[in-house]
């Protein structure tokens, strides 16, 4: 299929009468070779900038050939990479296979931490989309580290709304509980390297498959992100024992920082106007209107 010959409508139309991959409603099979992911807009030039900078570094990441709009519809057109992904092929494999893999996405982590940053968020606009970050308000695009911990340190020590209300204009109280530390230096994380988003080739080699939420983190944001992922009713308690193995090889153990950063999502998709009293009373930024 030549790309050249179409227009953007016309392609547009052609992947809306495609069938879709497997369990994949917005992305479309339009050759062997090529296929097309529905994209926000906004989210588009911040996935495009971190797959290039993740190729450049030697990480193996499908090729964007083409952005297509048409009528509010987006589509990215890339490299269809023959294979299979780690979440089909997980239950089959041994531990020989499970250390192997490990060790080739491990080379590919340590290729994206040798990016650094001093502000989080993606790579072209800084917003920062981490699932551990997305309460009502969202921190400001660019943020610093200490915006981070201080954003992890309130919904770590938050209890109710009242108490929020009666503790927002007060001196902070030195908390108690494990505050995960945010070095002054973030690191570029794909931030979503769950098993289906890694792809096995004919070859055996691995590549690195959905950038949307990659950006500037603190190394403990991958190993949280690589739990988080809806366990496949086929993996037995080997399967899963194989997971964790592989997770700590490829990214390092940050299990008390997964806890805390899992914890303070639970209360901030319960309390979502938790940290509105403190927004307002100490002028802190927020990356959407607070009133």
């Amino acid at each position: 299929m030549k790309l050249v010959l179409y227009c953007d409508a016309d392609l547009v139309q052609r992947i809306q009468k495609s069938p879709h991959l497997p369990h994949h409603s917005s992305i479309f099979i339009l050759s062997a070779n090529l296929i097309a992911k529905n994209c926000p807009f906004e989210l588009l030039q911040d996935t495009i900038r971190a797959m290039e900078a993740a190729t450049q570094l030697g990480v193996r990441v499908p090729a964007a050939k083409r952005i297509v709009t048409s009528n509010g519809d987006t589509y990215l057109i890339m490299e269809c990479i023959d294979g299979v992904t780690l979440e089909e092929a997980w239950p089959k494999l041994g531990w020989f296979a499970t250390i192997k893999f490990a060790l080739q996405l491990r080379w590919f982590v340590r290729l994206l931490r040798s990016l650094t940053s001093s502000t989080a968020g993606s790579l072209v606009s800084g917003e920062c989309r981490s699932f551990y970050l997305e309460d009502r308000f969202m921190l400001p695009p660019k943020s610093s580290p200490a915006v981070i911990t201080s954003f992890i340190q309130f919904w770590s020590c938050f209890t109710s709304i009242r108490q929020a209300m009666k503790t927002a204009a007060q001196d902070p109280v030195p908390s108690t509980t494990f505050t995960p530390a945010t070095p002054n230096t973030l690191v570029f994380t794909h931030h979503d390297l769950a098993p289906r988003n890694i792809l096995i080739d004919r070859l055996g080699r691995l590549w690195v498959l959905d950038w949307d939420y990659a950006g500037w983190y603190p190394r403990y944001f991958e190993y949280a992100a690589m739990q988080n992922f809806p366990v496949p009713q086929a993996w037995t308690r080997f399967a899963r024992a194989r997971w964790f193995l592989f997770t700590w090889i490829t990214v390092g153990r940050f299990e008390q920082e997964r806890k805390v950063l899992e914890l303070i999502r639970t209360k901030f998709t319960r309390f979502t106007f938790g940290r509105r009293f403190e927004i307002l009373a100490n002028r802190i930024p927020a990356g959407r209107p607070v009133s």
